[in-house]
């Protein structure tokens, strides 16, 4: 019955063809003539072997380059403490401006960063061994921007402990232990940080009323 399914022109035994014997000296494996060892060995690349430079590791670039990030020291401390000191001032000038109104979401804000940047400062002098000032009493202060005066007036208080504490110790030749540096470093970082929103807060409100009395003018 196959015989009738398959074409005219071929036949069964030309279909299945016999299989072709192995010459003789076929059946055996060329004998490598490199050893193991030397074969697991990586070659050249080809940008060795086309005369061009090779690619170098991010790890090889790194040996022998100075650190990206400059370690916490006396000196950097004191740098931070200026630079936070220059924001502070320029909050106070902001909130010297006549007439400045804050909207209430403006308020719980500037509240929040002034308050939480002089709690920053205040653990790092408790850090440093510096003397802490006593808390402003903001409670006691009168106006819609008398607390946040008193929260600035906190501030600037615990900035000058600290500067004062670090001038000292750097004039003794005193230091502290690398954790110690770098925790007070962290938290002079994020009180100059919520300093520096308050600063932006301020300076659109500022603009805004500005361009309100141009308007009105």
């Amino acid at each position: 019955m196959a015989e009738q399914n398959l074409p005219s022109d071929l036949s069964v035994s030309e279909k299945i063809g016999a299989t072709q014997p192995i010459a003789g000296g076929e059946e055996k494996l060329s004998v490598p003539t490199q050893s193991f060892s030397a074969f697991m060995k990586p070659s050249a690349s080809p940008m060795e072997t086309s005369g061009k430079a090779a690619m170098v590791s991010p790890f090889e670039l790194m040996q022998g380059q100075p650190p990206l990030a400059q370690a916490p020291s006396i000196d950097t401390l004191l740098q931070q403490i200026n630079s936070a000191q220059s924001t502070a001032g320029d909050i106070q000038s902001q909130l010297a401006t006549p007439d400045l109104k804050l909207k209430a979401s403006q308020k719980y804000l500037l509240k929040n960063k002034l308050s939480d940047a002089t709690e920053h400062l205040r653990s790092a002098n408790v850090k440093m061994g510096a003397p802490v000032p006593e808390e402003v009493q903001v409670s006691k202060l009168k106006g819609p921007l008398g607390k946040f005066l008193g929260y600035l007036t906190d501030g600037q208080n615990q900035l000058e402990s600290a500067k004062k504490q670090l001038s000292d110790m750097k004039e003794k030749g005193e230091s502290m232990a690398p954790a110690d540096f770098l925790t007070i470093q962290v938290k002079m970082n994020k009180a100059q940080q919520e300093l520096e929103f308050a600063s932006v807060l301020l300076s659109n409100a500022v603009s805004s009323l500005k361009i309100l009395m141009q308007v009105q003018l």
